[in-house]
């Protein structure tokens, strides 16, 4: 339980560091991440390759949460 907190918890700071990223620059989105002890390193590969980025959000089955 406590691994999936952190996942959910990086996957939302992601999300707010890629909107950031779009908005305000990749700067804004990188300090971000750094100030949640998250990887710059999610930020800058889905930047580099958003297909791929977009292509893992998809599931190929619903999960039963």
């Amino acid at each position: 339980m406590i691994q999936r907190r952190i996942d959910e918890r990086t996957a939302l700071a992601t999300e707010y560091a890629l909107f950031l990223a779009e908005t305000r620059g990749v700067s804004a989105g990188l300090v971000y991440l750094e100030s949640c002890n998250v990887s710059r390193g999610i930020l800058l590969r889905a930047i580099q390759d958003p297909a791929a980025r977009r292509r893992g959000e998809r599931r190929q089955r619903q999960r039963n949460d």
